[in-house]
C-alpha cells in the first residue's frame, strides 16, 4: 500500500525534527532527567508537527533501549508504536469525539493499566473542538491522573481552549517552519524519491506553503503524480495557478517606476496563460508589505526568513529604499481593495488593472462636472437672484428665523440653485457647470501649496455633507505647508486642533480634499497664534453678507463681532436659536 509523502517521511525521533529546536530540547532534557510531566499542550499552525512530537514522545518514554532521549526503533514497543498497533498510545480526534460522553468513556478506561508499555499516552488532537461539557470533565482527570497516564493536547487555536484546561498542562508554542526549513526537507524528499527538480520550483512549493511542512509535502506529491522525474518551475506555476516570485517581483518594480502599461500587459498576460489572478495579487500584497516593513526599519528583515529565501529579501530591500513610504502604502491598500473585488468582477483582470493605474497615474478630479459654454455662463451671472428681488426692506424678526433665512437666502445665491432656478423657467435643457471654487490637480506627482489654498473655498463646500461643524472648523485653518502630499494646516485655536486631529474627523478632511485634489493626502495640524481669520472672507458667508449689504441693515462693529462669534459656534455645534 502506498502512503503520502508527509507519512512516508514522517520523522521518528527528535533528531528528525526540523524547525522546532526550543521544544526538542525542553523534551529531551525532561526525558533524561526523568522529569515527565503528566500532561502537555502543543499549540501552532498546521502542520509544524504537533502530532509528530507528540508520538516520537511517547515512543521516547516507552522504548526498552533508549539513548540519550532517541529510541532504538528496534523494541517491541517502538515497532508496535510506528505500526500503530500498540493499545497503550490512543490518539482521539476531538473533532469526531466533541461530547461530554465520549470523555466519560475515556475517563472510566484511564484507571485501566497499560497493557504492554510502561507509560499509557493519549494524544488528542484539534481539542479545541470539545464541547464546554467535555472540558468541564477532563478537567479532574488532567488535574489527577494516574501516575502511568500522560495526555498531550494538540490545537491550532489557542484562544478556544478554556484557561483552566491550559494551566493544568505544560504548554509548547509551534512555530511556522523557515523558508530554507522547508526547501532542505523537500530537496531530501526529492533525492530519496529520485526527482529532479529546479531549485527555483522548490522555492515557490514553499513559499506555497506558508511556513507548513505537511502542506509543502502535499504539493510536492501532486506535482511528483502528474509529472515526470524532471519538475520544472513553469510545471509548478501551471500546477499551483501562481506565478513565481520573480514574476512578482517585476510587476512590483513596473508599478514602483509607474510603467503602467507594462504592468497592465503582464497582468493580462498571466491571465491568458492560466494564472489566478486572486492568487497572484494576494502574492504582491505581500511583495508590498515587505517593502512596507522594510522601508521603516531595515533591520526587520529578520523576521521574513519564513516567507523568503535571503537573496529575495536583499532584492526587496533594494527596491524599497526607490520609493516612497506613502507610495507603497497607497498602492498596498489600492491591492487590498482590488483582491476583495476580484471574485465578483464579470472582468477578474479589471479590478487590478484599475488598482495599477491608480497606482501609478495622477487621476483628475472624477467628481468634476463638464464645462458650460461661455454664453450661458455670462447670462447665468447677470440674472439676480430671487431673494435680492425679494428683500426691499428690513424688517423685525426673531433670531431662529434671521438664522433659517440665512442658510435658504446662502443656498439660493450659489450658483447651483441659480442653474436651478433658471432651468425651471426656461426651456433650455439644464447643463452641468464647473465650480468656480474647484480647481484640478496638475498631471504632475507633485502637489503644490497654492493648488491646496486655491481648493480650500471647495473643501469648506463639500465637506458639509459629512460633517456640519467640520466646515466651520476648517474655515479657520489655513495650508501653510506640503511635502510629499502631507498638509501641515496652522488655526490660532487649540480647540480646533484638537476636534481636527480626532481620528474619524482626521479621516473625513483627508477622503473629502483627496477627492477635489485627485489623490490621496495627508493633513497634520500647527497651532499659530498670529492666524487671524477676523478680516478674511469666509466663502460659505460671501453670499448672506451679499444679502446683508444689498438690505442695507446697519450693525455696529461690537454687534458684528458677537453675530461672528455666535455663527460660528451655530455651525460647530449644529444649534439654533431659539429667543
Amino acid at each position: 500500500m502506498s502512503h503520502t509523502l508527509y507519512q512516508k517521511y514522517r520523522p521518528k525521533n527528535f533528531s528528525e525534527i526540523i524547525g522546532q529546536t526550543h521544544i526538542v530540547r525542553t523534551l529531551v532534557n525532561s526525558i533524561k532527567n526523568n522529569r515527565i510531566g503528566q500532561a502537555y499542550l502543543f499549540t501552532g499552525p498546521r502542520g509544524t508537527g504537533k502530532t509528530s512530537t507528540a508520538r516520537i514522545f511517547a515512543k521516547a518514554i516507552n522504548c526498552e533501549n533508549l539513548k540519550d532521549a532517541i529510541s532504538c526503533e528496534k523494541c517491541p514497543a517502538c515497532q508496535a508504536i510506528n505500526s500503530g498497533k500498540s493499545l497503550d498510545i490512543i490518539e482521539i480526534d476531538a473533532a469526531s469525539n466533541t461530547g461530554v460522553d465520549n470523555i466519560r468513556e475515556l475517563r472510566d478506561t484511564i484507571a485501566l493499566a497499560p497493557s504492554a508499555l510502561k507509560y499509557k499516552v493519549y494524544i488528542i488532537d484539534e481539542v479545541h473542538m470539545l464541547s464546554p461539557g467535555a472540558f468541564n470533565a477532563l478537567l479532574k482527570t488532567l488535574e489527577e491522573p494516574p501516575k502511568f497516564v500522560i495526555f498531550i493536547l494538540a490545537t491550532t487555536k489557542i484562544s478556544k481552549v478554556p484557561d483552566t484546561i491550559i494551566s493544568r498542562c505544560q504548554r509548547f508554542n509551534f512555530t511556522r517552519l523557515s523558508i530554507p526549513n522547508i526547501i532542505q526537507k523537500l530537496a531530501s524528499i526529492a533525492k530519496a524519491e529520485k526527482i529532479k527538480i529546479e531549485k527555483e520550483a522548490l522555492d515557490l512549493i514553499a513559499l506555497s506553503a506558508e511556513g507548513g511542512m505537511r502542506d509543502a509535502e502535499s504539493i510536492l506529491g501532486q506535482i511528483i503524480a502528474l509529472e515526470d522525474k524532471n519538475i520544472s518551475i513553469k510545471e509548478v506555476e501551471e500546477i499551483l495557478g501562481t506565478a513565481n516570485q520573480k514574476t512578482v517581483s517585476q510587476v512590483a518594480k513596473m508599478i514602483v517606476e509607474k510603467e503602467t502599461g507594462a504592468s497592465i500587459a503582464k497582468i493580462n498576460e498571466l491571465l491568458e496563460n492560466g494564472y489566478d489572478l486572486q492568487v497572484f495579487n494576494k502574492s504582491l500584497i505581500s511583495y508590498f508589505r515587505q517593502m512596507m516593513i522594510l522601508r521603516v526599519n531595515s533591520e526587520l528583515k529578520k523576521y521574513f526568513s519564513f516567507e523568503l529565501p535571503t537573496e529575495q529579501i536583499k532584492e526587496i530591500e533594494s527596491l524599497a529604499q526607490k520609493a516612497e513610504l506613502a507610495q507603497i502604502i497607497s498602492t498596498l491598500n489600492l491591492l487590498l481593495e482590488a483582491q476583495n473585488k476580484i471574485t465578483a468582477s464579470i472582468l477578474p483582470q479589471l479590478p487590478l488593472e484599475i488598482a495599477i493605474i491608480k497606482s501609478t497615474k495622477v487621476i483628475p478630479n472624477a467628481n468634476l462636472t463638464l464645462k458650460k459654454t461661455t454664453s450661458t455662463t455670462a447670462k447665468m451671472a447677470s440674472l439676480p437672484t430671487s431673494a435680492e428681488k425679494k428683500i426691499t426692506k428690513p424688517s423685525k424678526v426673531s433670531a431662529t428665523t434671521k438664522l433659517t433665512q440665512k442658510t435658504v437666502t446662502s443656498q439660493n445665491n450659489s450658483p447651483a440653485s441659480a442653474e436651478k432656478h433658471s432651468s425651471t423657467h426656461s426651456s433650455t435643457p439644464k447643463q452641468p457647470v464647473i465650480s468656480s471654487n474647484q480647481k484640478t490637480v496638475t498631471s504632475s506627482t507633485t502637489l503644490e501649496l497654492a493648488t491646496v489654498i486655491q481648493s480650500w473655498p471647495q473643501l469648506l463646500i463639500d465637506i458639509r455633507p459629512f460633517n456640519h461643524s467640520l466646515s466651520a472648523l476648517l474655515a479657520n485653518c489655513q495650508a501653510i505647508a506640503i511635502k510629499n502630499n502631507q498638509i501641515t494646516l496652522a488655526t490660532p485655536y487649540e480647540f480646533y486642533k484638537d476636534k481636527i486631529e480626532e481620528i474619524k474627523n482626521k479621516l473625513t478632511i483627508e477622503k473629502v480634499l483627496g477627492k477635489i485634489l485627485g489623490l490621496d493626502v495627508y493633513i497634520s495640524v500647527v497651532i499659530d497664534k498670529n492666524l487671524n481669520f477676523s478680516k478674511n472672507e469666509n466663502p460659505i458667508k460671501s453670499e448672506e453678507k451679499d444679502l446683508e449689504a444689498s438690505s442695507k441693515i446697519p450693525k455696529s462693529k461690537t454687534g458684528k463681532q458677537e453675530n461672528n462669534l455666535l455663527d460660528s459656534a451655530l455651525e460647530i455645534f449644529g444649534g439654533k436659536i431659539v429667543d
